[in-house]
């Protein structure tokens, strides 16, 4: 990367605001617009149209009024449906983002809406392109290519720029290296009269952290500072920071370094466990940094673990104390069930008090903890308000605390095993449970399987008791309204149904189920296995109601163990039920 990207990237580096809005940013340039997009990716996908823009337009009006009433951006169920269906909305928000941010009397309501919808577009693209889709990376290509001619026209303003880049890591939309160059070296041209000189990079470095050491007194704030306004940082800068802060005279840039250990970059997890054990000693590494080096040395990859293991002991040799673990407080879990595609999400509050803790965790099938926020004192109605609006869009029940635990470890372990490590909130969320054990424990599924198989007794597992629960999982998969996420939606499902001539809906049920599905039969066992754990851990009061109808977590057991077995996937009629409603939902979509 050219020497003179990282110089404009430090100049940039705290400026503008470090979030688009809530949960989840600009202009309006015509010249700009759709005409370039199409240069580079002709007949990708459809161009906005006119009623496209105006109902971009009343989304936007729509989350501006959720704002002022509720304090927080918003959508009906009717709005959300039209945004995940029209994708190529996208860009009309981009222009209205824009927009927004170049007003002569420019409404800061407006700006966070236009983002908020922006990260949500951006992350349901996303979706999409993880599930194979082509257009979906031609869209996110094209997003970042627009960017680029934003900043190369000086369309708006920089703090508003970068918070645009910024919402990529919101919707954790993965830039490509060539991408992250050509954004990194546009803002650079951009910016070239306020490049300073190489002598003075190292100073004017320090000065923002020493600002930043000065205006936070909690390290979890450094570090998301440091990935909302890391986008376009050379990692080279970024292991340069990383080493800044263990040395930093500030407290609490220091005791941020041990929470870079979970960085996503393995260069500037290096690098922490490089200036860490440089600086081992009581006066610079206190015994919370010792505590969290030890509970995070056992979520990062084998090969990195010696060098935590030599920083500690040099710790401990030094007299660093590891920090005792708070008992955790009585909790609440409410944990939703797993959906069609491998998704589950935990809330864990406490259930008294006019304030309280407030954690949310998004588990992935296939590739970890895709999210999680860790609030330590949210007001009560804040929390009943997030807990309703959650539990009217999923379904969820009351779990217990084995059943967290065993679920968050095993994620933790299909995480490192995908290349994706915990982020430093896991660390607050570990400490507000009291989990000083969490460790990357995955499940064995074939075991774990057997296991409750073979508990079910004998007579559960004669052949015909076998075809019976198979049958039941069959039915109550195709009809009950909690399973209507259960089914595929890819490029290779929909490759099926666009095919020439196009094949009868039967016919592309059994390609589905003889083609597609033989291969993801594992994925569907653990699918099946996590169901059946969910259901089992919910209240023993409500075990044969609408929690666990007729004792559906034993039916899931079977379905994994036929899955693990060699058994013909048309003799299980919970999978022809989800090869026929994936065809369904390949023909209904557009996109």
């Amino acid at each position: 990367m050219a020497e003179q990207s990282c110089p404009s990237t430090v100049t940039n580096f705290f400026s503008g605001p470090k979030r688009p809005g809530a949960p989840r940013a600009t202009p309006r340039r015509d010249g700009i617009g759709l005409a370039f997009l199409a240069k580079r990716h002709p007949m990708s996908y459809p161009s906005a149209t006119a009623e496209d823009t105006r109902r971009a337009k009343a989304l936007v009006r729509a989350v501006v009024s959720a704002l002022r009433e509720r304090g927080a951006p918003s959508l009906d169920a009717t709005a959300t449906a039209w945004l995940e269906d029209r994708p190529h909305s996208l860009w009309p928000l981009l222009d209205a983002a824009v927009a927004a941010c170049t007003a002569r009397r420019r409404n800061e309501a407006q700006v966070t809406a236009c983002r908020w919808l922006l990260a949500n577009q951006l992350e349901l693209i996303r979706y999409r392109l993880e599930r194979g889709h082509d257009w979906a990376q031609a869209m996110l290509d094209a997003y970042q290519e627009k960017l680029i001619a934003l900043v190369q026209a000086h369309a708006l303003p920089e703090a508003d720029w970068f918070e645009l880049v910024n919402l990529l890591k919101i919707a954790k939309v993965p830039i490509r290296p060539g991408m992250a160059e050509a954004l990194t070296m546009a803002a650079a041209d951009a910016t070239a009269e306020d490049v300073p000189s190489p002598e003075e990079i190292p100073h004017q470095l320090r000065g923002m952290l020493d600002a930043l050491g000065r205006s936070t007194e909690d390290p979890f704030m450094v570090v998301e500072g440091l990935a909302e306004t890391g986008t376009l940082m050379p990692v080279e800068l970024r292991v340069y920071m990383t080493h800044e802060l263990g040395l930093s005279p500030h407290a609490v840039l220091r005791e941020a370094v041990p929470l870079l250990l979970l960085d996503p970059e393995p260069a500037v997890r290096q690098a922490a466990a490089a200036v860490l054990e440089q600086v081992a000693g009581p006066d610079t590494v206190s015994p919370v940094m010792l505590r969290r080096a030890l509970l995070v040395r056992n979520w990062v990859p084998e090969a990195e673990r010696e060098p935590i293991d030599r920083l500690v002991r040099k710790a401990r040799l030094k007299g660093v104390t590891c920090a005792q673990w708070a008992p955790p407080p009585a909790l609440a879990i409410q944990c939703s069930m797993v959906d069609g595609s491998g998704a589950q999400s935990l809330l864990v509050t406490t259930p008294k008090g006019r304030t309280g803790l407030f954690i949310g965790l998004l588990l992935k099938q296939g590739y970890g903890i895709r999210d999680a926020w860790c609030d330590a004192s949210l007001p009560r109605p804040e929390i009943n308000r997030a807990l309703r609006e959650t539990q009217r869009t999923m379904t969820w029940h009351p779990t217990g605390r084995d059943h967290l635990d065993l679920v968050v470890q095993h994620h933790i372990r299909r995480g490192l095993t995908a290349g994706h490590l915990p982020q430093a909130a896991i660390v607050a969320v570990a400490e507000a449970f009291g989990a000083a054990d969490w460790k990357d424990r995955g499940i064995d599924v074939a075991a774990e399987t057997e296991r409750l198989f073979s508990g079910l007794g004998a007579a559960a597992g004669s052949a015909a008791a076998v075809t019976a629960s198979l049958r039941r999982s069959g039915t109550w998969l195709a009809h009950d309204p909690m399973m209507q996420s259960w089914f595929e939606d890819d490029a290779a499902i929909r490759a099926l149904v666009e095919g020439k001539p196009r094949p009868k809906p039967q016919v592309a049920v059994r390609r589905v189920l003889e083609e597609v599905l033989p291969a993801r039969r594992a994925a569907w066992a653990e699918r099946a296995l996590l169901l059946a754990l969910w259901l089992q851990a919910g209240p023993a009061a409500t075990a044969s109601a609408a929690t666990d109808p007729a004792g559906r977590w034993q039916d899931c057991v079977v379905l994994a163990h036929a899955l693990l077995s060699e058994r013909p996937l048309a003799e299980l009629p919970a999978m022809v039920a989800i090869a026929e409603r994936s065809i369904f939902a390949a023909s209904a979509k557009v996109w």
